[in-house]
C-alpha cells in the first residue's frame, strides 16, 4: 500500500469515520484519475496556438533583441530605401539641429522618438518622407569648453589647436604648442574636434534608437560644414542688400560671464534672483522749476527714484516721467520736499516714513524741470516717456541709455548722447572714475555707486524676482550698449504675424496659448542683434574702416569668400590678411587706404545659424513640420520664421509640433549640477546593477515618449511610468504571441473556403474603425491617445472578445474547418493590422513579430510590406447585431456564478434586440449557435416579448458533463466526447480508452 493510502487510512481512522466511507472516497479518486488520464490522452488532439515568439525578453536578452533587430530588419537602410521605393509628393519634416555638446539626455529622447513615430507613420503607409538630421555646430558651449583648459584664447586656438583634454602639461608659446598638438593629437581637443566628437556619440545612441534616417554625413547636416556656412554668407548678403541687416551702438542682453551679446532666446529668467532696491533722491535746479513750483525756490526739492539696478546710475542722463500722470510735492520730517506719483505716495511712505502732501501737479508741468545728478553733478533734463507707470517705483524712472531698451529710445528722440561706462566683463571702464574702474558692477560696483550716493539714498532693500540668466553659464546678465549687427524686425513683424495665421501648430488644444506667444514675441522685438563676440562661428563678411568707422560688404566680395574658403578651408577667415581677404580685384575698387581696413571679429549669433538652415537643406525652402520643445516659439521657430519671411515672404513651414520637458519625479528640471538627471542609455540597455536599473529595452522608452511628451509641458521620467510602460509592453507581446500562435498550419492547403460567421465580420469591422481611428490620431499628432487606443483596443477587443471566443475554434475543430479557417484570415488580418499601428511607437517588438510570422519566410522588413484594410469591411449593421450579444454576455458573466459553458439560457428580448440575436440563433432553441458560442452557454431558448424593454437572461445547469476534449458541448457517449469532437476524431480511433 501506498504512502498516500497509509497517510489517508490514519486520517480515516483518527476522524472516526468508516472503512467502508474510505473504500468509496478511494474510487472517486480512481474515477477522477481515469477522466483525468482520458483528457489527457485527448490534449493531443487539440490544435494549440504553436509559436517560437518568445513570451517574454528581459535583461541582456533584451538589449541584444534591440541590436539584432535594428541589424536584421534594415533600420539603417529604412530611410534610403523608402526614398527609392515610395511614392512622393514629400513629408517634410525639417530637423531643429539639437547642439553638439554632450551625452545624450532625455531631452533628445523625447524629441528624436517624436520625430521617428511621425516618419515612420508616414512610411508605414506608404508615403515618402524627407528628412536630413542636423547638428548645432557652433557657439558658446563649446568655446568655453576650450577656454576652461588654456590660456591662449586667439581665435585660431580655439578653432583649430584646442584643449589639453587628457594630459596636465603646463601652456607653450604657440609655436611650441602648436608642434606639440600636432605630435601628440590624440590627446588634444580643438572646438571642431570636440563638436565632432559630440556628434559622434549623438548620433551613434540616436542609431541605436532606430531613429529612421541616413546617418551617413551626406545624409545629415552641419552648421560648420564649408557648404552650408557658405550657405549662410550668401543669405546675409541678401538681407543686407535688402536693408534689413545694419550696425548701430544698442543696448543689448551682454553676459559678463561669457563677454558677449545674447539674444533673448538665449536667456533663461531666475525667479530666485536677489536684487538690491534702492529709492534714492535727485535734486531739482531749483533756476529751472516749473512755474507752479516757483514759490519753493528756496527750499531743497528733490525727485524721487526707485531702481534695482544701482551699479548703473552712475550712467543716469535723464529722468523720464509720463505726461498723463498726477505728480505730488511731499514734505518729510525734515522739511525736504519730493515729488512723486501721487499713485505712489502710500508705498512709499512705508518704506521711507510719513509724507506730507503739500500740493499736486500735472505730468506735464515737470517739461521744463532740471536736476543734478548726484555724483557727477551734471544738469540733466526731465523727459516724458511711454513706458513709465505706476505700478511699482515713484512715477519718476531713472534713465541710463545706454542700459534699456527704453531709456535708448528716449535718448534718441532727444538727441541725447548714449553714455556707456561698462566694459565687456561687466565691470566699470576707466572713463567711470578711477573710484569706479575695474570694479564688478553686480557686486562691489554697486556697493561702491550706493556708498558715493551718500545720504541721497532713502531707502535699500533686497527684492527677490525674476531675472535674466545666460542661459549657458547660468550666470546673470546686464543691460548694456555696445556696437553690434541687427536685422531689422520692425519691417517684416506683420508679414510674419500675417504668415502665420494659417499655420496648424500641436498639440491642437495648445494652439491659441502657443500662437498668441509667438505673435508677442513678434511683437515686442524692434530688431534682432546677430553679432557675437566669439570666434567659434560664422564670421560676420565685413571690413571696417578704422579711421572713419565706416563698414563694408558685397555680393561680389562674398563670392570671392566662399572660394577663399573652397581653397583654405573654413578657418580662412582668421589664417588669411585683411589684404588677402580683400584681394587685387576689389582692392583696386575700394577708395579707402587698405591700411584702414580690418577685417571684423564678430560671428553671427548661433540662432542665425541654424534659423537659416531651410535654406540650406529643405526642397523648396518649406517643411510640412517642423518639431520641437515648446521653448523653441522664442527660439528656433521664430528666428527659422524671421529669416524666411525677410528673404522668401512666406513661413518655412506648414506646421509646427511643440512637445514638453523632461522632469524628475518631483517635477523639478533636470540638471547635472542638482544630479537629478537620467541617462537615456541607462534606461534603453540597463545599470551596472540590473536589479537596479534594468533594461527596459528601447520600445519602454519610446511608449514612455508617446504616452506622455504630447500632452504634458513637464514629462516626468518615474519608474513608476517607465516600469508602466515596459508592462504594457508585455501585454502587447503576450496577445501578438497569441495572435502569432494561432496562424501555425495544422493542414496542408485547402480549397475549402472560409465561412465567416457575424462574430468574424464584427471583428473586420472593427478592425477597420480602429485601423482609421489611429491613422487620424497619429496624423494629428496626439500620440499619447493613439497609445490610450492601442492598449483600449488590445484590452477590450482583440484579446477579451474576438481571441477568447475563437479559441473554440481554433482548438477543437477540423483543422480545415471553412469556420475555422475564417478565423484564422480574421486572426491574420487582426494581427496584420494591429502590428501596423504599434510599429511607428514600438518598431522593435513590430518587427519581430514580423520575423516570426509563418508566412514571412524571406524575413521581409514590416515596413517594406504593404497592406490596407478592405473598405468590405466596413459593416456597421452586422457590428451592432453582435454588440448586442456581447452586451447580452456582459450580463451572463455577472450572473454566472460557475463555469457559463455548464449553464443554459433563456433569453427574453424586446423586439429589435430579437432581430438582432435571432440573426446569431435562427432557432427557438439551440445548442449550437453562434449566440451559443458569442455567450458561451450550452444552449438557448431565445424569446420576443413586448413586456421588456430589454433583454432578460435566465440561467439553468445542464444535467450533463461537458465534453472531455473541447469542454464546449455536453458529452454523448461513453467516452466523455460531444457529436462535434466525435466527427473531428473519428469515434472508431479512440474506441480502446474506456472508463
Amino acid at each position: 500500500m501506498s504512502v498516500f493510502s497509509a497517510r489517508m487510512r490514519r486520517l480515516f481512522k483518527t476522524s472516526g469515520l468508516t472503512l467502508r466511507t474510505y473504500a468509496e472516497f478511494c474510487r472517486v479518486l480512481w474515477l477522477r484519475g481515469m477522466k483525468s488520464a482520458a483528457k489527457q490522452s485527448y490534449t493531443k488532439t487539440v490544435l494549440l496556438p504553436q509559436t517560437n515568439f518568445p513570451a517574454r525578453l528581459a535583461g541582456k536578452k533584451r538589449v541584444e533583441m534591440d541590436s539584432y533587430l535594428i541589424e536584421k530588419c534594415g533600420f539603417l537602410e529604412l530611410y534610403n530605401w523608402q526614398r527609392k521605393n515610395l511614392k512622393g509628393p514629400d513629408f517634410i519634416l525639417h530637423d531643429g539641429p539639437p547642439y553638439a555638446n554632450g551625452e545624450p539626455h532625455m531631452g533628445h529622447a523625447i524629441n528624436k522618438v517624436l520625430k521617428d513615430i511621425t516618419l515612420r507613420n508616414k512610411i508605414i503607409t506608404g508615403r515618402r518622407v524627407h528628412y536630413l538630421p542636423g547638428w548645432d555646430c557652433h557657439g558658446l558651449p563649446i568655446e568655453q569648453k576650450v577656454l576652461s583648459d588654456i590660456k591662449e584664447d586667439t581665435p585660431l586656438e580655439i578653432r583649430r589647436r584646442g584643449v589639453l583634454k587628457y594630459l596636465d602639461i603646463p601652456k607653450y608659446p604657440i609655436q611650441h604648442f602648436q608642434n606639440y598638438v600636432f605630435s601628440k593629437m590624440s590627446n588634444y581637443i580643438t572646438a571642431r574636434k570636440y563638436a565632432s566628437d559630440a556628434i559622434a556619440k549623438q548620433r551613434q545612441v540616436f542609431m541605436s534608437w532606430g531613429i529612421v534616417a541616413d546617418w551617413n554625413e551626406s545624409g545629415c547636416y552641419f552648421t560648420n560644414n564649408a557648404s552650408y556656412v557658405k550657405n549662410q554668407m550668401q543669405q546675409f548678403i541678401n538681407l543686407y542688400d535688402k536693408g534689413l541687416v545694419f550696425r548701430a551702438f544698442k543696448p543689448v542682453h551682454w553676459s559678463p560671464s561669457s563677454r558677449t551679446a545674447l539674444a533673448e532666446s538665449e536667456l533663461e529668467y531666475n525667479e530666485n534672483h536677489e536684487s538690491t532696491s534702492v529709492i534714492i533722491r535727485m535734486q531739482l535746479d531749483t533756476q529751472a522749476l516749473p512755474p507752479r513750483l516757483k514759490d519753493i525756490q528756496n527750499k531743497p526739492l528733490y525727485a524721487l527714484i526707485w531702481t534695482t539696478t544701482p551699479w548703473s546710475l552712475i550712467a543716469n542722463q535723464a529722468i523720464a516721467f509720463s505726461n498723463d500722470i498726477g505728480y505730488c510735492i511731499v514734505e518729510d520730517n525734515s522739511k525736504n520736499l519730493y515729488i512723486l506719483a501721487q499713485e505712489c505716495l502710500t508705498n512709499i511712505e512705508q518704506k521711507i516714513g510719513p509724507l506730507k502732501l503739500i500740493m499736486t501737479i500735472t505730468g506735464q508741468e515737470l517739461n521744463e524741470a532740471k536736476y543734478f545728478h548726484p555724483i557727477t553733478k551734471q544738469r540733466l533734463p526731465f523727459l516724458p516717456g511711454q513706458h513709465v507707470t505706476t505700478n511699482v517705483g515713484t512715477g519718476l524712472v531713472h534713465t541710463a541709455p545706454a542700459h534699456g531698451p527704453e531709456d535708448f529710445l528716449i535718448a534718441i528722440e532727444n538727441n541725447i548722447p548714449v553714455l556707456s561706462l561698462i566694459d565687456e566683463n561687466g565691470c566699470f571702464a576707466k572713463e567711470a572714475g578711477d573710484e569706479f574702474s575695474g570694479l564688478d558692477v553686480l557686486d562691489n560696483g554697486a556697493n561702491k555707486v550706493l556708498q558715493c550716493l551718500g545720504e541721497n539714498v532713502l531707502h535699500t532693500d533686497t527684492i527677490t524676482h525674476s531675472y535674466p540668466y545666460d542661459w549657458r553659464t547660468k550666470k546673470p546678465i546686464i543691460i548694456r550698449a555696445s556696437h553690434q549687427w541687427f536685422i531689422d524686425i520692425k519691417s517684416i513683424k506683420e508679414k510674419a504675424i500675417d504668415s502665420i495665421a494659417d499655420i496648424t501648430i500641436y498639440p491642437a488644444q495648445n494652439r491659441t496659448s502657443y500662437l498668441n506667444a509667438l505673435i508677442a514675441q513678434l511683437k515686442q522685438r524692434p530688431y534682432w542683434c546677430i553679432s557675437r563676440q566669439r570666434s567659434w562661428g560664422t564670421p560676420i563678411p565685413v571690413l571696417h574702416n578704422k579711421r572713419t568707422g565706416d563698414t563694408y560688404t558685397s555680393r561680389k566680395w562674398i563670392e570671392r569668400l566662399c572660394r577663399l574658403m573652397d581653397r583654405y578651408g573654413i578657418d580662412y577667415w582668421w589664417e588669411l590678411s585683411t589684404e588677402k581677404l580683400i584681394g587685387r580685384e576689389l582692392r583696386q575698387e575700394l577708395n579707402d587706404d587698405i591700411k584702414d581696413l580690418e577685417k571684423g571679429t564678430d560671428i553671427m549669433d548661433i540662432w542665425l545659424d541654424s534659423g537659416l538652415s531651410w535654406s540650406a537643406v529643405l526642397p523648396e525652402h518649406k517643411a510640412d513640420l517642423y518639431l520641437e520643445g515648446m521653448d523653441q516659439f522664442r527660439g528656433w521657430f521664430q528666428s527659422s520664421l524671421l529669416t524666411s519671411i525677410a528673404l522668401q515672404e512666406h513661413s518655412p513651414y506648414s506646421a509646427l509640433f511643440a512637445h514638453g520637458f523632461a522632469v524628475d519625479d518631483k517635477a523639478s528640471k533636470m540638471s547635472k549640477s542638482v544630479g537629478n538627471v537620467v541617462n537615456p542609455e541607462i534606461i534603453v540597455k540597463g545599470g551596472e546593477n540590473l536589479n537596479k536599473d534594468p533594461a527596459y529595452g528601447i520600445d519602454t522608452l519610446r511608449w514612455w515618449v508617446a504616452s506622455h511628451a504630447c500632452q504634458h509641458s513637464q514629462i516626468p521620467v518615474t519608474t513608476t511610468l517607465l516600469r508602466e510602460s515596459q508592462e504594457t509592453i508585455q501585454k502587447l507581446r503576450l496577445i501578438l504571441r497569441f495572435l502569432l500562435g494561432a496562424l501555425y498550419s495544422y493542414s496542408e492547403e485547402s480549397i475549402v473556403e472560409p465561412e465567416y460567421l457575424y462574430l468574424d465580420k464584427y471583428m473586420l469591422h472593427a478592425l477597420h474603425q480602429y485601423n482609421k481611428e489611429i491613422q487620424n490620431l497619429y496624423d494629428n499628432y496626439v500620440y499619447h491617445h493613439a497609445c490610450k487606443l492601442i492598449l483600449n483596443f488590445l484590452m477590450n477587443t482583440v484579446s477579451p472578445v474576438y481571441c477568447h471566443l475563437i479559441k473554440d475554434r481554433l482548438y477543437c475543430d477540423e483543422a480545415a474547418s471553412p469556420t475555422r479557417l475564417a478565423a484564422i484570415e480574421v486572426t491574420r488580418a487582426t494581427l496584420t493590422v494591429f502590428v501596423r499601428s504599434i510599429a511607428p511607437i514600438v518598431p522593435h517588438l513590430a518587427e519581430e513579430v514580423w520575423l516570426y510570422h509563418p508566412e514571412n519566410l524571406a524575413s521581409v522588413p514590416l515596413y517594406h510590406s504593404e497592406y490596407k484594410a478592405p473598405e468590405t469591411w466596413h459593416q456597421p449593421k452586422i457590428a451592432k447585431h453582435v454588440e448586442t450579444a456581447l452586451n447580452l454576455r456582459g450580463k451572463v458573466n455577472t450572473l454566472a456564478e460557475r463555469n457559463t459553458w455548464e449553464l443554459s439560457g433563456i433569453i427574453t428580448a424586446p423586439k429589435d434586440d430579437y432581430e438582432s440575436l435571432s440573426l446569431l440563433q435562427k432557432d427557438r432553441e439551440s445548442s449550437t449557435s453562434e449566440l451559443c458560442d458569442i455567450l458561451q452557454l450550452s444552449s438557448i431558448i431565445l424569446i420576443e416579448s413586448s413586456t421588456v424593454s430589454e433583454p432578460q437572461v435566465e440561467l439553468h445547469n445542464i444535467e450533463k458533463m461537458l465534453c472531455q476534449r473541447c469542454r464546449r458541448h455536453p458529452e454523448l457517449d461513453k467516452n466523455g466526447l460531444c457529436s462535434r469532437c466525435i466527427k473531428v476524431l473519428d469515434i472508431a480511433n479512440v474506441s480502446s480508452i474506456s472508463m
